[in-house]
């Protein structure tokens, strides 16, 4: 298992997944800050030329969410899915495809102060999503009820990142997930690697993680 990584990137995600899965896999190193991610051996295997991407015996797969996906099925035992035949197989794919395609477009939206469509903008607004969320999260812990999934892994690392962004205010319903989800062993794993090898490759302090590449 190869996972092409940088710390304080989106390939963080890839990198707790793998830590909460625990099976054995190796950096293939991909400096964004030198544009090593548009050389063209790493746009062979992501085309938009940005990280995470994952290599498992020659399956090649890239885009953060997919790539969870890929893991949670490819790896069933770990249980940070829910398998074809699972009744909760709907809502789980509902969630691993949230975060890309509202909960991200809504905070870059904000981040920018475009002035954004409620109507044609499928993510509605931030204020939307983050009401989605918390309605989501009274029926358990985590998206799926009592069930911990890759889903909560993308979602809660993004909200980490747009709180440190100040881009969603503290406290709530939002931050007590986020605790829980960053409380865990997978993540306090993932958390002390990325730590070790951004200070290993002499990158200057940051508070990045999940927003770049």
């Amino acid at each position: 298992m190869k996972l092409y990584y940088w710390p304080k990137t989106r390939a963080f995600r890839a990198l707790w997944m793998l830590e909460e899965l625990r099976v054995p896999y190796e950096f293939a190193f991909v400096n964004i800050r030198a544009g090593a991610q548009n050389e063209p051996e790493f746009c062979r295997v992501n085309p938009m030329c940005k990280l995470p991407a994952l290599d498992h015996d020659g399956v090649c797969v890239a885009e953060s969410g997919a790539v969870l996906l890929y893991l949670a099925d490819r790896f069933p035992g770990a249980q940070l899915g829910a398998p074809p035949d699972d009744p909760q197989r709907g809502r789980f794919l509902q969630w691993m495809f949230f975060t890309g395609a509202c909960l991200e477009p809504a905070m870059a939206e904000r981040m920018t102060g475009a002035p954004g469509n409620t109507v044609s903008f499928g993510w509605g607004d931030l204020v939307r999503v983050e009401q989605a969320v918390e309605a989501a999260l009274k029926d358990g812990p985590w998206l799926l009820g009592e069930r911990f999934t890759a889903a909560d892994i993308l979602l809660a690392s993004t909200l980490q990142s747009g709180f440190m962004a100040k881009l969603i205010e503290p406290g709530g319903v939002l931050s007590e997930y986020v605790d829980r989800a960053v409380a865990r062993d997978g993540h306090e794993r993932a958390a002390a690697i990325d730590h070790r090898e951004a200070q290993r490759l002499a990158l200057p302090h940051s508070s990045d993680v999940g927003v770049r590449g």
